[in-house]
């Protein structure tokens, strides 16, 4: 194994390699963004209905999640730029045939192929350590994070106003030519970094954790639908789950370069940041990119809104807040800890959660409540957590702690989509909205309380 290395030859100038990644994690995040307002026109355009679309967001934060687990530890052989150009070139094809789709499964092969794209953020923050140092760190990763919450709303409402005039193939459009911008950024502009050399991918580990993954994600959608915890699939999902864990355990236990260390499957910055990641993705964003688009639009148990109008008074704003108090954040964290940052984050996240609840038949509560779910989740929250997921990585593997909380973050949503579209889906009026949101500030709690056995490190520069 050797050291870390920068191999390129090219002189590194860090505002380039900054604007390449911004670049690119926003050609990936815009196809979840942009898409939001767009639910009610691809449900109508595909003659399908909110639930099946909510489908299509289900499987490409699947494909997303497992993708953290993939790009990342294969970086650390064959180096940061070739994985993050390999990727973002699967997710310009995908968003191709996304944009040529003319039924529910050509759109889903399109979003799977986007997915495919998922280790992005991971990647970016991974180039980033070693870009920059520790003191321009956090405001670095502040401003891509910034991105999770979108282009400062501009994205959401454009989105809408799209969606409403061409239909939603027209925002796979202009994704495609932002994708291609930034694969050309990125090959001009990003240095190789390399972690390891002579190495194995731990094929063995990245196939029974995706099998885990898989078959909980089908047993807690499977569980939420009506009768759904008295149905043999549930549970059958959940003991192949049981299965696979155990296989991953022993399989790690044998194998020279294992996925993950087992000595690092006790470390409480590790399995605690993977289930605060996971519980708060399953909540706030699940809420923010699903729950609220599909409420407002919806023209019998919600507001009946276009989604031009439900971009501009409920999507765009919270995103305008997110993007600009995450670079403060991101400054911040370091300063004051990452780990204060977060609690404060998921404790404001949990109180607007619950008002949401009541805030379900209320268009101007509801709208307001959103709007500070910016600060909270898309820009505290994020912020840490994507800090975390670098500064707890083990020294012998940086890039799998990174991967595996992508993949929490975009597993968390997979499964909070599809369990909040399960719930909605079984009721015939806004009670199922209600429902969805007290799944949403459950999950938000867990997240909260996992949140408090992050242990402190000591880091030259930075406060943990």
């Amino acid at each position: 194994m050797n050291a870390t290395r920068i191999i390129d030859r090219q002189e590194v100038r860090p505002q380039l390699v900054l604007t390449a990644l911004v670049v690119a994690v926003a050609s990936f995040q815009l196809n979840a963004t942009m898409l939001a307002p767009a639910i009610g026109t691809m449900a109508d355009e595909l003659n399908t209905d909110i639930a099946t679309i909510g489908l299509s967001a289900t499987v490409f934060s699947f494909v997303t999640a497992i993708a953290g687990l993939f790009w990342p530890p294969l970086s650390d052989i064959i180096g940061r730029k070739r994985a993050l150009l390999l990727s973002t070139s699967i997710l310009t094809l995908g968003s191709l045939v996304a944009a040529l789709a003319v039924n529910v499964p050509m759109l889903m092969v399109g979003r799977a192929m986007q997915g495919a794209c998922g280790a992005t953020f991971a990647l970016s923050f991974l180039i980033l350590r070693k870009v920059v140092d520790t003191t321009r760190f956090g405001r670095y990763v502040g401003i891509i994070t910034a991105i999770n919450a979108g282009v400062g709303g501009i994205d959401t409402l454009l989105g809408g106003l799209i969606a409403d005039a061409v239909g939603f193939r027209g925002i796979f459009g202009l994704t495609l030519i932002l994708e291609i911008i930034a694969v050309i950024m990125l090959a001009r502009w990003t240095p190789e970094v390399k972690e390891m050399s002579g190495a194995r991918m731990d094929w063995w580990g990245i196939g029974t954790l995706t099998l885990t993954l898989v078959a909980i994600n089908i047993g807690l959608t499977s569980a939420f639908l009506p009768g759904g915890w008295s149905d043999m699939k549930t549970w059958v999902s959940f003991g192949v789950a049981v299965i696979a864990l155990i296989a991953f355990r022993i399989g790690e236990g044998r194998i020279s370069n294992p996925l993950l260390p087992i000595e690092a499957l006790s470390d409480r910055g590790v399995w605690g940041l993977l289930l605060t990641t996971f519980f708060t993705l399953a909540s706030s964003f699940s809420v923010l990119v699903f729950v609220v688009p599909a409420l407002t639009q919806d023209t019998e148990s919600g507001f009946g809104l276009s989604s031009t109008v439900s971009a501009l008074f409920f999507l765009m704003p919270y995103s305008i807040l997110g993007w600009g108090t995450a670079p403060v954040f991101g400054a911040l964290a370091p300063k004051v800890g990452y780990r204060l940052v977060l609690r404060v984050g998921l404790l404001g996240s949990l109180l607007l959660t619950v008002l949401m609840v009541f805030g379900v038949s209320n268009a101007v509560m509801l709208g307001c409540v959103v709007f500070f779910m910016g600060a909270t989740y898309s820009a505290a929250a994020s912020c840490a957590l994507n800090g975390l997921g670098i500064i707890y990585a083990p020294a012998s593997h940086p890039g799998i702690l990174p991967g595996m909380n992508s993949a929490a973050f975009n597993f968390g949503a997979s499964v909070g989509i599809g369990i909040m579209s399960a719930v909605i889906a079984g009721s015939t009026d806004a009670s199922g909205y209600r429902n969805a949101l007290i799944v949403a500030a459950v999950f938000t709690a867990l997240a909260l309380i996992f949140s408090l056995v992050l242990p402190s490190r000591q880091v030259e520069g930075e406060r943990v």
